[in-house]
């Protein structure tokens, strides 16, 4: 692609399939065009470096290749420490749970069956079952509203 620069991220599979869907298959950032490439412009300027001794997490399994702008490699670089790449994960894993959580609360309140309301939220979000499978989702839900205690009494 002329005038950007591909880097690759290392990401849950899930958080991939979610930017792919919301941005396409080659993400371009632009500094207005959303979320996502505002907080990763955002932290291409910072510099420090918290959590270097930890290391890049093992539960980061794919790359993530996005495209910057030539402009922006010139002045902020490409390359996010590994401080700047669990913030961004996390961000991005924040913004899809918000979501995901938002819609399952709404169509719970219409029909109150997980399974039967998680495939139109798989497509609502972009991710398949390979990335984020069915009964991981129903715990995360789980612990969400236990946390919220949303959860009825029996």
């Amino acid at each position: 692609m002329k005038g950007f620069i591909s880097i690759d991220l290392p990401t849950k599979p899930y958080i991939k399939a979610y930017v792919h869907h919301k941005l396409g298959t080659h993400p371009k950032m632009s500094q207005n065009r959303d979320t996502i490439s505002s907080k990763l412009y955002d932290l291409l300027q910072h510099r420090t470096n918290e959590y270097a001794s930890e290391g890049v997490s093992n539960l980061y399994t794919v790359k993530l290749r996005l495209y910057i702008p030539v402009s922006v490699f010139r002045q902020r670089g490409g390359n996010l420490n590994v401080t700047n790449l669990k913030n961004l994960n996390q961000y991005i894993e924040n913004e899809i749970k918000d979501k995901f959580y938002f819609a399952m609360d709404r169509d719970m309140a219409v029909f109150p069956n997980f399974v039967q309301n998680l495939p139109e939220i798989r497509r609502q979000l972009g991710i398949d079952i390979e990335a984020w499978p069915d009964d991981s989702m129903q715990k995360d839900y789980y612990r969400y509203r236990m946390r919220k205690n949303k959860l009825k009494a029996a």
